[in-house]
């Protein structure tokens, strides 16, 4: 009997590093095909364009058929459609990678650059300036927020202990202002971590869609022009084959459930 287990034992692990090897077997083609892709795009678009579309279809593989839905497989698939031209789905796979890991700095910046590339302009809000300026710090990089308030956090308690053996006004005005420090830092941190901060639940991946005031197409048109591939939003309702959308600047609207994608697959 415990020959027979340990036979089956080897024989999964075999399975196993055979499966483990092929996946990155797979995951290399797909990068080949890409940086060939890359060399080709200003020679000759029509082969790079398949050799993207190779690589696509490569990365989804691996990640739809081989369960390895991880951040970096994401991030790839991004750039693959992003250089193939679909900002919609390169938008889409960025999200779903920081839903992975949100404080991946590649998608970050990534994604940061696709935004400064989308076409729609949505006007900003009155509050949306005011909060943006209060709060600009926010938009640092995660490591040197991550050092203000490792700095902060050390020099309050230093101060702490100082204020065993001194007192006066300037000391406690340092403590107050190490431990705002602290948790104003501390909270941003949080912010990034838990994506409090990136409130998008899915994207739009159609070239254009036209954004209605209602579940239907007979409902009039939300703006006086049509929303383009790469416009996020954030699900407030799904209602049919409709979903009701807020858009990043808090503009609201009915999107048709085929022309988007959700970040978040059931």
């Amino acid at each position: 009997m415990k020959a027979i287990i340990m036979l089956c034992a080897l024989a999964l692990t075999s399975w196993c590093q055979a499966a483990e090897l092929e996946n990155q077997a797979i995951f290399e083609q797909a990068n080949q095909m890409f940086d060939q892709a890359n060399a080709q795009a200003l020679v000759n678009p029509a082969k790079a364009r398949d050799l993207y579309q190779s690589a696509i279809l490569k990365y989804q593989f691996l990640i739809e058929q081989r369960g390895l839905a991880t951040a970096d497989l994401h991030n790839n698939l991004g750039n693959a459609y992003f250089s193939a031209g679909d900002q919609g789905r390169a938008v889409l796979n960025y999200q779903r990678a920081l839903n992975l890991d949100p404080l991946h700095q590649d998608v970050l910046h990534n994604l940061r650059y696709v935004r400064s590339l989308t076409i729609d302009e949505l006007p900003v809000t009155r509050g949306q300036r005011v909060r943006d300026a209060l709060s600009f710090w926010h938009r640092w990089p995660f490591a040197l927020r991550a050092t203000f308030f490792g700095v902060a956090h050390a020099a309050f308690w230093g101060l702490v202990g100082l204020s065993f053996y001194r007192r006066g006004r300037l000391l406690y005005g340092s403590m107050a202002a190490t431990a705002a420090l602290s948790v104003v830092f501390g909270l941003s941190l949080l912010a990034s971590q838990l994506r409090w901060d990136n409130p998008v639940d899915g994207v739009v991946v159609e070239r254009e869609v036209i954004a209605r005031q209602g579940n239907g197409f007979i409902y009039d048109n939300a703006f006086t022009s049509a929303l383009h591939a790469g416009t996020e939003f954030s699900m407030i309702e799904r209602r049919g084959e409709w979903y009701y959308a807020k858009l990043l600047n808090g503009d609201t609207c009915w999107l048709p459930a085929n022309s988007v994608a959700v970040v978040t697959e059931d």
